[in-house]
């Protein structure tokens, strides 16, 4: 009886990894590849783009996840606003304006507004090349 088990097992698992090994394949332009990262004590802000990030139709996004109730926010098409000292990452559209800079400079932490106004700062765990093509 427990070889069967055993057995059973084995099988339930091959089927399940070739079942998702189908769709991992199936889909790659549905990938995402994340550009810039900021990881704070209540929110977690992605910024990415979907499918091929060097095609000239991948759509930049931002992501905000709200750590204290576990939900996504905002997944909305982004803007791109390099400065001197690093990158604004802005939402098109919605309500409130929320921006997310993240500096060229590794000592320097991220920082998340809304409207204006600074909600949180962070640490910068993904980034872009520098916006001054320095480092």
């Amino acid at each position: 009886m427990l070889k069967q088990v055993r057995q059973l097992m084995a099988y339930a698992v091959i089927a399940t990894g070739a079942g998702l090994a189908n769709f991992t394949l199936a889909n790659p332009a549905n990938a995402e590849v994340t550009i810039a990262y900021c990881d704070a004590e209540a929110y977690a802000v992605n910024v990415y783009r979907e499918g091929d990030p060097e095609a000239p139709d991948s759509e930049l996004k931002i992501r905000i996840f709200w750590r204290e109730k576990a939900i996504v926010f905002l997944d909305v098409p982004a803007i791109r606003e390099p400065n001197p000292e690093g990158y604004n990452y802005s939402n098109q559209f919605g309500e409130n304006e929320w921006t997310l800079f993240v500096p060229n400079s590794e000592a320097s932490a991220c920082s998340l507004s809304r409207d204006g106004e600074v909600v949180t700062n962070g640490e910068v765990t993904q980034r872009e090349p520098s916006s001054t093509g320095g480092v």
